[in-house]
Formats: C-alpha cells, structure tokens, sequence
C-alpha cells in the first residue's frame, strides 16, 4: 500500500471521525440550547406567578384596611373584635367570590403566638379547606413531604414580615397534589398572615414548548453534516449563531406579550399598567395635565362563571373591556388590574365631561349582547378619580378610586361615582 493511498485511507477515517464528533457537538450544542431557553422561559414566567402573587395580597391587604377604618367611622365606638370580625367578613367574602384561571386562591390564619409551637395560630379563612377553619394549627406539623411549613412560614414573617415558600399541595377543588408556591404576607393590624399560593406544574410546557421548536433545525443539521461535512461545518456555526438569536428574539416577544398584555381580554396587563400608572404620575407631578382614572368591576361576575362557565366568562370580561375601549382616545389605556377589576387611564377628560363619560361607559356595558347569556344584562359599578397636587403616589389616587367603587356598590351598583 503506497503512501497516498495511506494518506487518503487516513483522511478518510479523520474526515469521518470529524463528521462524528461534529454530529455530537452539534446534538450536545443544540440541546444545551434548548436547555437554557426553556430554562430562561420557566423562570421568566415563575418570577411573573410571583410578582402576581405579592401584588394581589397587597392589593387586599390595602383593601381590607379601607374597609377596616371605613367600618370604624360607621361604628365609632366598636371594640376591637368587632373591627376585626367585620374585617373578617370582608375578607371572606372577598376570598370566597374570587375565582382564578390557574387555580390560584388567598387563605388567612390569625397568628396566636409567635413564638410558635401547638396553638401558635388559628386558621381563618381557607376555600381549599373549609371544613378546618377554625382549627389550631401547630409549627411542629408535618406536611406530606415532611415539611414543616407553618415553621418556615412563621420565621420568614418574623424576619422579613413576608415569605416565599415552595412545596407539593393539592390543587383547589382536587385530591391533585403538585408544586405549589404561596407567598405569606403578615397584615399587623390584626396579626393575620394572608396568604395567596398558585400550582406551578402547568409552567412545564414552557420548557417542552422550548424543547420541541428545536428539533426540526436539529434534524436538518444531523442529515445535512452527514452529507457534506465540510460545508455543513462552516454553515452551522453561521446558522446556529442565527438560529439562536431568533429563537432567544422570539421568546422574549413571547414572554413580553406575556408580561405586557392580557391574552384574554386584550387589556393591558397589570404589570404594564403600573408602567403607564407610574408614568402618568410622573408627567402630572411635572405639570402635564392630570389624567382622569376609572376604576370598574364586572357586577356579580362570579355568576357569571358559575352558571355559564369559564369560557363564558371570559367572553363577558372581553366585551366589557371592548365596551370601556369605545371612549378610550388613543395614548389612554385600559388595564386588567385583577380578576375582574379594571383600571383605564383617559389622558384628557375635563371634569366637565366626566359625567358624560361615566353614562357612556355604563350605558355601553349594559348595551353588551351575548347570546349565551339569554339575555342578562352585564352591569358595571366604577369609581372615577384625578391625581391631586397633595398626592404622593399613585396608590392614594387608587385608593380613592377604589373608595368610589365601594361607594358605587353600596348604592346598588350598575353606577359610578366620583372621589
């Protein structure tokens, strides 16, 4: 055998064992890659779970206080217990009429004694479990993942007055157990922890999702190196750097409408809106024009959804704020704010056309048809606010509105008022 002939046969064999060291690098490569996007994606939309946790306990937590003190001025010379108990009621009723897509609820146990041990508190309110309230609760508990959760809740509340936990639960209305996340939130005024948790396990498709959009540019990779290594050596470094960018530039416009737009109504999403909230605010404290903020709730939605379903449901919180949508000018913004309450933001509405407004909204969400409804009308209660030069954050001026809201239902509802 002549040397060339030993060149080429050796050639052969580095070309081919090039080809199959390319073939893995690039299966490891693409894998890896899927990896991490799926991985990015998972945590993006977990960090999003948490946020919504946090933002809906505190949101209750401010809510329960008006209510709170709006009881004391209505009953001056209640005692403590009877602020409380009201408080409570509220709270019930509150936590009992929500209802959430991905299952998630709100709970409250009032802490006994922080040192913790057996009694170290009560639990209050809980729709998952309903037939317990009333029951002590001890730190010494195990859950079924030998877990002691109220410990670790009750130190992360005296060391920070709030707590992130992760641990396996069962789903609301199910005997399903999953991973659950639950944010702890203490509300002093009454020594209650509140607390709100979500199941996560439906956040895995993310990363199959991620996984699966890889494995058709895999596949041309895999067959096409198998014919021209060479020439497929150069072209998939080219194209994986390209591949890689648009599927990170996809996923993020993904995870962006996610976080920035409510896939079910077409509103703004909660997040984007203290964006625009915040901004409004900062225009007006530089001496734009105050914006004029309404903020409404579909009456007896809950009804809506217990008797006609979720996709229902959904449709009537569509065309509702379609309905809003009809007076908003463009630079004005519609938010779901949660559940069902939203929050709009008309940029240049004079006090003297705010009447005007308010009947026009009204009279457009009573005027929404939707055949499934058999004709049940959809009414709205609402609560219109400006900023005012005494305010020092949005937050006051939502508090007003929410105030109005309150009022408006009181009154009756399918209403507005103004504070």
């Amino acid at each position: 055998m002549d040397s060339d002939t030993k060149e080429y046969r050796r050639f052969r064999v580095y070309m081919i064992l090039g080809a199959a060291l390319s073939f893995l690098a690039v299966i490891i490569f693409s894998y890896a890659v899927s990896l991490i996007t799926a991985n990015t994606t998972y945590e993006a939309a977990f960090e999003v779970k948490k946020t919504m946790l946090r933002e809906n306990i505190e949101n209750t937590i401010a809510y329960l206080d008006v209510c709170a003190d709006k009881y004391m001025k209505q009953h001056p010379d209640a005692s403590a217990g009877e602020i409380e108990s009201a408080a409570a009621e509220v709270a019930r009723e509150k936590i009992y009429s929500e209802t959430h897509i991905d299952g998630t609820y709100m709970w409250v146990q009032k802490v006994l004694n922080y040192d913790g041990g057996d009694n170290y508190a009560i639990r209050l309110i809980h729709p998952n479990l309903s037939d317990t309230e009333g029951d002590y609760l001890s730190t010494e508990t195990l859950n079924p993942a030998g877990m002691k959760a109220y410990e670790e809740e009750l130190n992360g509340i005296k060391e920070n007055g709030s707590v992130y936990l992760t641990y396996d639960f069962k789903k609301l209305n199910s005997e399903d157990v999953s991973k659950k996340v639950t944010y702890s939130c203490l509300y002093k005024r009454f020594d209650w922890i509140v607390c709100m948790g979500v199941n996560i396990d439906d956040l895995e498709h993310y990363q199959n999702e991620a996984i699966s959009s890889m494995l058709l540019p895999q596949a041309v990779i895999v067959i096409t190196s198998s014919a021209i290594w060479l020439t497929l050596l150069f072209m998939m470094f080219r194209a994986y750097s390209s591949t890689r960018g648009r599927i990170f530039e996809r996923r993020n416009k993904e995870l962006s409408d996610k976080l920035y737009h409510d896939t079910v109504t077409g509103a703004d999403s909660r997040i984007r809106g203290q964006d625009i909230l915040e901004e409004s605010f900062r225009e007006f404290r530089n001496g734009a024009q105050t914006p004029l903020l309404l903020m409404l709730d579909v009456d007896y939605f809950k009804q809506f959804n217990d008797t006609y379903g979720h996709a229902v449901g959904d449709r009537v919180l569509t065309e509702f704020v379609n309905a809003v949508k009809m007076y908003a000018a463009e630079g004005d913004a519609v938010i779901r704010w949660g559940g069902d309450e939203f929050i709009a933001v008309f940029r240049s509405v004079p006090e003297k056309e705010l009447c005007s407004l308010g009947d026009n909204i009204l009279n457009a969400i009573r005027s929404i048809s939707i055949p499934e409804l058999n004709g049940k009308q959809i009414t709205a209660s609402m609560g219109f606010t400006y900023y005012r030069s005494s305010d020092s954050t949005v937050k006051e001026a939502l508090d007003r509105a929410d105030e109005a809201v309150y009022e408006a239902k009181e009154l009756g509802r399918n209403n507005w008022r103004v504070r």
